[in-house]
């Protein structure tokens, strides 16, 4: 896949049943592509928001994690070596490392966004992938 030079991190949240609360583990992916465009609409006023497109190639570095479907995702006791992608998360251009960050926090103190929509185009045979749509 071509222009995959950006790094992200997906936030993936997970109940922890002591706290009563998600708690947002990240996950570093790099050689990714991502692509930002102005979405408008005409509705008793113009309304505009930033549509977020990104395209994670099969061959990305996870660092370490391995892809899970939400289902199992959810369903693992330790979820630490694993990532998924699924509506609601957030995903962040570039890095960040840390834990203890919330959504609000995420979305204010960096370019981010919250995950709408997952294809997986896994199966396509030149270029197998993730698209993930945001906004």
């Amino acid at each position: 896949m071509r222009l995959c030079d950006e790094t992200i991190t997906v936030f993936n949240a997970k109940f922890n049943i002591d706290k009563g609360s998600d708690d947002y583990i990240g996950s570093v992916i790099s050689g990714v592509s991502w692509f930002c465009e102005i979405a408008s609409t005409v509705d008793q006023g113009l309304k505009a928001a930033d549509k977020f497109i990104v395209r994670i190639p099969q061959t990305a570095d996870f660092g370490g994690k391995t892809y899970a479907a939400p289902l199992d995702y959810a369903g693992a006791e330790d979820a630490s070596a694993l990532f998924t992608l699924q509506n609601g998360d957030i995903v962040v251009r570039g890095s960040v490392s840390g834990g203890g960050h919330k959504p609000v926090d995420l979305h204010k103190n960096y370019e981010a966004f919250t995950i709408l929509g997952v294809t997986d185009d896994r199966r396509a045979p030149n270029a197998p992938h993730w698209k993930v749509i945001g906004a």
